[in-house]
């Protein structure tokens, strides 16, 4: 894997406003990492020939990043520049998802195509971060899937690949909470008196292309004292966390999903742990999935009982049995 953090962090003055480093890795397209030596800020630079058509370019900006063009010698050059310093870990992951997805392409052509192609889908992540700080519904989801993470850090097995593992912060390609290999795994969090599993849409407990897929359910209770705050949990997960690439790319992932340091005072509510559930989501486990629907229907959320699904309990081991 190109590591476009590292390759920033490595950049010296030379004496030009603008520090680029060829990412050799490519070798068969001209793209940079760069950064600004004045104002700190980093970019991403693809050089292509005059001869590619780009596209009007105003449609692929969103909050933080500017997007351009600019002529250099016989080239043209595409800019993605990072204006906000405080998102520098989600654009690490934005910059890494267009590397990894270009170095396939044929022609400039094609990587120019690409690279928009992966502007607009991370443009409607970017639209969808609330900046304003989590809903309580949002901290819940949150607080699970940090919990649920934390017993892959636990586990020698899954621990070196358990942040990037975490996929729910992706839910713009489909991915499942958690996606190991094959292995798919949905994570609920509730504080109901009577616990249920609430489905939010048809895409969730469909298996797709997965040749397993978990659910877990955290059935909690709010406290006072003494409890799991999501403000707790995100400090246990960093310090489960081993090595600083890891935490740099946890924190991006977080910030995907809308959390920020500087919200912490609103993220103090806690939950006891009373019991969590898992479940083997076979082909038999009662689930709306997409084949299921009339054409046009979509986005349908509904709730299963736990009485129903029982037979499909299993221990939390057999998940990880299973990857």
């Amino acid at each position: 894997m190109i590591n476009i953090k590292s390759i920033w962090e490595n950049h010296k003055p030379t004496g030009d406003i603008i520090i680029k480093t060829r990412i050799d890795e490519i070798p068969h397209l001209n793209c940079f990492a760069a950064t600004n030596h004045i104002t700190g800020q980093h970019l991403y630079i693809m050089s292509v020939s005059k001869n590619v058509a780009i596209p009007e370019l105003k449609n692929y900006r969103f909050k933080g990043v500017e997007i351009y063009t600019l002529p250099f010698e016989d080239k043209i050059e595409l800019y993605i520049y990072l204006l906000d310093n405080e998102l520098k870990d989600i654009f690490s992951l934005f910059v890494q998802n267009i590397l990894e997805d270009i170095e396939p392409s044929v022609t400039e052509s094609d990587a120019i195509t690409t690279t928009l192609n992966v502007v607009s889908k991370w443009k409607k992540l970017f639209d969808k971060i609330n900046f304003n700080g989590l809903t309580l519904e949002q901290q819940k989801g949150l607080i699970g899937e940090l919990l649920f993470l934390n017993y892959l850090l636990n586990n020698k097995k899954t621990s070196t690949n358990a942040v990037n593992a975490w996929t729910g912060v992706e839910q713009e390609f489909q991915a499942k909470d958690f996606t190991l290999g094959s292995v798919g795994i949905e994570i609920k969090f509730t504080s109901s008196k009577q616990p249920r599993i609430k489905v939010s849409n048809e895409r969730q407990l469909d298996a797709e292309s997965l040749n397993e897929l978990f659910l877990v359910l955290y059935s909690t209770e709010a406290v006072k004292d003494n409890g799991i705050s999501l403000n707790s949990i995100v400090e246990q997960t960093r310090k489960n966390i081993s090595t600083e690439e890891e935490r740099n790319l946890f924190k991006g992932k977080l910030q995907l999903y809308g959390y920020f340091d500087e919200d912490k005072e609103h993220y103090g509510k806690m939950y006891s742990l009373k019991k969590t559930f898992a479940f083997n989501v076979t082909s038999e486990f009662p689930k709306i999935v997409k084949s299921d629907l009339p054409l046009g229907i979509y986005d349908t959320s509904y709730s299963i009982e736990i009485s129903a699904v029982e037979n499909f309990i299993v221990e939390s081991e057999t998940i990880i049995e299973k990857i």
